[in-house]
């Protein structure tokens, strides 16, 4: 039953047991005292039954929890797990990018105690990009500009974040647009603002996906699969990313 139901219902025995009330009151001056207290609680019962969440009775006497208190509550708690859902993910992507690091430092000592020439740290984590042209968006115009290229396609979903404030939520997809398999890893290039403000997502189920958290819109770069092609999706002004134009104008 709706709340809205429940409360003209509850408002109409009330109504009837104060007038009830009244009428033992007015028309007879020996009317029983008992059934007066059992209208009021009537009355008071109705009134307050669309606000009770649960009644029982204990050891404590009659207890009642009020509906509006547990949906609030009910609302905190699953604001909190969606929270705490939301940090975890972004905490794993943080880690994730740690462990490549140190795994791309220990092929690299590995190549040294080994006699090989050993490509460097710099050239593997930041590849030759063109000059930042763009202070404040520093990514933009450093991969061609194109969100589709080769057969693949970088993309964004936009959404407000569980942590609340002006703070949105941005998932980042690359993935193939046709006939193309992508494989191997995926770099993402962030603002300079991001710490890290680049991350290697390996391809899983022919899509490498970044989520992170962001006050605005900015630029993203990618280098996709093992031919590194370039990819650039400007999230404040492309026409297929959906987000507030008080987020993206940041």
């Amino acid at each position: 039953m709706k709340r809205s139901s429940l409360e003209l219902g509850a408002g109409i025995v009330s109504i009837i047991s104060i007038l009830l009330v009244i009428g033992e009151v007015i028309g007879y001056q020996s009317s029983d005292s008992a059934k007066i207290a059992t209208y009021l609680a009537m009355a008071i019962i109705a009134l307050l039954a669309p606000k009770l969440a649960s009644i029982s009775v204990g050891k404590d006497g009659l207890v009642a929890s009020l509906a509006e208190k547990v949906e609030e509550n009910g609302q905190r708690i699953e604001r909190t797990k969606n929270v705490a859902i939301e940090l975890d993910e972004q905490l794993n992507q943080k880690i994730s990018q740690i462990f490549e690091e140190l795994r791309q430092l220990r092929q690299f000592s590995s190549s040294l105690e080994s006699g090989f020439e050993a490509q460097s740290i710099s050239t593997t984590d930041k590849p030759e990009l063109p000059a930042i042209t763009v202070a404040n968006d520093p990514q933009k115009q450093r991969f061609g500009g194109q969100e589709t290229n080769k057969g693949l396609q970088i993309a964004a979903i936009v959404e407000k974040s569980d942590v609340g404030g002006d703070w949105q939520k941005v998932s980042i997809t690359v993935r193939a647009t046709k006939d193309t398999i992508l494989t191997g890893v995926v770099d993402f290039f962030l603002h300079d603002s991001f710490q890290p403000n680049q991350y290697r997502v390996p391809v899983t189920k022919g899509e490498a996906k970044l989520v992170i958290r962001a006050w605005g819109a900015f630029t993203v770069g990618a280098l996709a699969g093992e031919k590194r092609i370039p990819l650039e999706l400007d999230l404040a002004t492309s026409p297929n990313v959906v987000a507030p134009m008080s987020w993206k104008s940041r």
